[in-house]
């Protein structure tokens, strides 16, 4: 057996030994008793502590009953108190909720009375934006004039004096001293007078005569008819039974005729010089002392037979017009029997002719140089001509009208005066430009500034849109941009001149006769005065051509037949 064994068996010995003492000593009820002993013991311990807390406890309950007997008399006055509160907070509540209700209904009152105010408050600046914008384009129709319009310098009755910037010299109007004499020219007498001679001139010692005349010519006119009589010895045609006689010549169809002088007189009073039908008569009537009285009739009538018998004239401005590489053109109204009727004119400098229309359009344009012309045509933004031509250049002078209009009512912007600067330095390059035109770097430097311009208008209208009641402005912006070549062609074609005011001045001569006659009485009539004008303003063009003799020439001719109506919307010449 070794060391481990041994200690292992030795302390299993001791234990052995001690439970069998302990088992004899709960045989034979010792260890009961000490055990029993330590019970009570701690049994008599814990009914002392009982002892002692259940006194501690009743000790607390009487003190716990104290004090909540006291704390339900605080309980019972707090509560009557917060009763009181209570009552009082109703009381306050209900007055509150009655004040609430009270407000209420105020408030929906406000509130609708606040509605309707809105409502008229927006009703109003919808109506004062209206009446603003309104205002800015009446302001602009009121402002419109010969300057920043189409409208004519003869419709502008407060139209401004044109300033004259020559430097006063102080001198009185008409001749100056050291300047040639300009004499009217003397005519040959149809009668001489002799001055008798005064008896002072007798007295020879201060007197001698010089062997000289002193004239002095008074000139007259004295208008009086020159009657031409035919007459021709008269048969009784048996064969037939009726009398007849020589044949008178080409003139003398009626009973009592007009010849060409007289003809041409009238028909220059009436068409060239714009004098009414009625005046035209009287006056004939009144210088003849009552010899001649023509009829309104006959002398309206004149204006028809000029058109039939210069059709070669007219054929002759028609082919004139179509030869020239550049072409002015232009409409205006006319009255016809009260209604508006359109008039197309053509120009080149050298000719010009007049188209009466029934009404803007290509239907228009048919039978006028504009239709078949190959060259460059010069408008005033009529959408119609840009059908035709080669090429188109815009009136620059009406840019001008409206940039102006723009400039008055469209104070914030800047870009409508740059341009108007622009095209006013434009026109005067171009006019002062050699006849090879302008040069290419001037040329392109004008281009730049012309796109810069339009940009920045660009950038101006984003930032200001236009009104509703004013967009003229934005429209030209817009029609600038759009037709840029068509306002810069004068510059790079000397040809082509910047303006169209040749039309202008020769539709003036129309309105002249418009204005004068009120309302013509047919188309028909319309187109042959248009006819008579184009050849007028051929004979007036030519320096050398006498009006009068150049127009008794034309009632010389034979009359030819009348052509048939054509069928179409269009009236006038058909040179073509």
């Amino acid at each position: 057996m070794n060391d481990r064994e041994y200690f292992m068996t030795t302390s299993l010995s001791y234990q052995l030994k001690a439970a069998r003492r302990e088992l004899a000593d709960f045989r034979s009820g010792e260890a009961c008793r000490k055990l029993r002993e330590g019970y009570e013991g701690i049994i008599r311990e814990q009914d002392l502590t009982i002892k002692k807390l259940q006194k501690e406890r009743d000790d607390f309950s009487f003190s716990r009953k104290e004090i909540t007997r006291q704390w339900m008399e605080v309980v019972e006055d707090v509560q009557k108190e917060s009763e009181k509160e209570v009552e009082k907070l109703k009381k306050t509540i209900a007055e509150l909720l009655d004040i609430i209700i009270s407000l209420k209904n105020r408030n929906a009152e406000l509130d609708e009375k606040r509605k309707k105010a809105l409502k008229d408050y927006y009703g109003m600046a919808a109506a004062l934006e209206e009446a603003q914008g309104l205002i800015v384009k009446l302001t602009a129709q009121v402002n419109h004039n010969y300057e920043n319009s189409s409208l004519p310098s003869s419709k502008c009755i407060d139209r401004k004096k044109i300033t004259n910037n020559r430097e006063k010299s102080g001198k009185k109007p008409g001749a100056q001293p050291g300047h040639a004499h300009h004499p009217r020219k003397p005519l040959e007498p149809d009668r001489i007078v002799e001055i008798k001679t005064e008896e002072r001139f007798k007295d020879t010692s201060r007197y001698v005569p010089t062997g000289g005349t002193v004239t002095r010519q008074v000139i007259g006119i004295a208008v009086v008819p020159v009657v031409t009589q035919y007459q021709a010895e008269e048969f009784y045609d048996k064969k037939k039974g009726r009398k007849v006689h020589s044949a008178f010549p080409a003139g003398a169809a009626d009973d009592v005729n007009y010849e060409e002088s007289m003809k041409a007189v009238l028909f220059l009073l009436n068409s060239r010089c714009n004098v009414s039908l009625e005046k035209t008569a009287r006056f004939v009537s009144d210088i003849t002392d009552g010899a001649l009285r023509p009829s309104t009739g006959m002398i309206s009538g004149l204006c028809r037979e000029f058109s039939l018998k210069s059709r070669a004239e007219q054929d002759s401005l028609f082919k004139a017009l179509l030869d020239a590489p550049v072409m002015h053109v232009d409409g205006t109204a006319a009255r016809v029997n009260g209604s508006n009727r359109h008039v197309i004119v053509c120009s080149n400098g050298r000719a010009t002719m007049y188209f009466a229309r029934e009404s803007k359009g290509h239907a228009a344009v048919r039978g006028t140089p504009v239709e078949v012309f190959g060259g460059i045509l010069i408008h005033d933004h009529e959408a119609t001509f840009y059908s035709y031509g080669s090429d188109h250049q815009e009136c620059m002078v009406h840019i001008e009208r409206y940039l102006r209009d723009s400039m008055e009512n469209e104070k914030g912007l800047t870009w409508n005066r740059q341009m108007l600067e622009l095209i006013q330095e434009m026109i005067h390059e171009n006019n002062l430009a050699p006849a090879e035109g302008i040069a290419e770097e001037k040329i392109a430097e004008f281009e730049a500034r012309y796109d810069a311009i339009v940009q920045t208008a660009t950038k101006e209208y984003a930032d200001n849109p236009p009104s509703e009641y004013y967009r003229d402005g934005y429209n030209l912006y817009l029609r600038m941009a759009e037709y840029r070549h068509n306002h810069l062609l004068f510059l790079s074609n000397p040809l082509v001149a910047p303006d169209n005011n040749l039309c202008e001045r020769k539709a003036r001569v129309l309105k002249g006769k418009i204005n004068q006659a009120i309302s013509l009485r047919s188309l028909e009539h319309l187109a042959d005065f248009c006819d008579c004008l184009s050849v007028l303003d051929h004979f007036a063009t030519e320096n050398e051509a006498n009006l009068y003799r150049s127009v008794k020439c034309i009632f010389k001719r034979q009359k030819p037949a009348r052509p048939k109506p054509e069928k179409s919307e269009s009236a006038g010449t058909g040179a073509a």
